[in-house]
């Protein structure tokens, strides 16, 4: 619970932070990988393309390793899996890049004394606060029953008002 005098929980996609009087909740690569059916990506279509994407590139990858095993010239290895495979290739991996980069930077920090309830289903926190422009709502969902349970003793002890169904 208590990492170097930070009060954290594990999420389902990262970890959340009390710190400084702030809930700060941001994304993991490995939190991502394990929870992306909860990082958004809920649409079968986007996997089925990124499967496709990942089988279509195992040939061109394929060729390049087997040039670089034969000692063959980057030239060589290049022609042999052909200009299409190769923009295939770079361009997969900057859809997936951008992605995971878009995600990651997406973390949400809340003042505890802004927070006006924070109603606890199941495995998952919804927490209502205060912001400029009105009142927000944003939705946590803890790694386990044991993160959990850490949330709400981490939130309690700090001050945020719980309530558990």
């Amino acid at each position: 619970m208590k990492q170097t005098g930070v009060w954290s929980f594990r999420t389902r996609t990262g970890i959340a932070r009390v710190v400084d009087g702030r809930l700060r909740v941001r994304h993991t690569p490995r939190g991502l990988v394990c929870g992306a059916r909860h990082a958004g990506w809920q649409s079968w279509l986007q996997p089925l393309a990124i499967s496709g994407g990942v089988i279509g590139m195992i040939g061109p990858l394929r060729e390049i390793g087997r040039a670089v095993i034969a000692e063959q010239s980057l030239a060589a290895a290049l022609g042999a899996t052909g200009v299409s495979s190769l923009l295939l290739v770079f361009s997969l991996l900057v859809v997936i890049g951008t992605s995971l980069w878009s995600t990651l930077q997406r973390s949400t920090t809340v003042p505890i004394y802004d927070i006006n309830r924070i109603t606890v289903d199941d495995t998952e926190l919804t927490v209502t606060y205060d912001a400029a422009d009105g009142e927000h709502e944003t939705t946590v969902e803890a790694r386990d029953d044991e993160a959990l349970d850490e949330a709400i003793e981490v939130l309690q002890l700090k001050g945020a008002p719980v309530e558990v169904n």
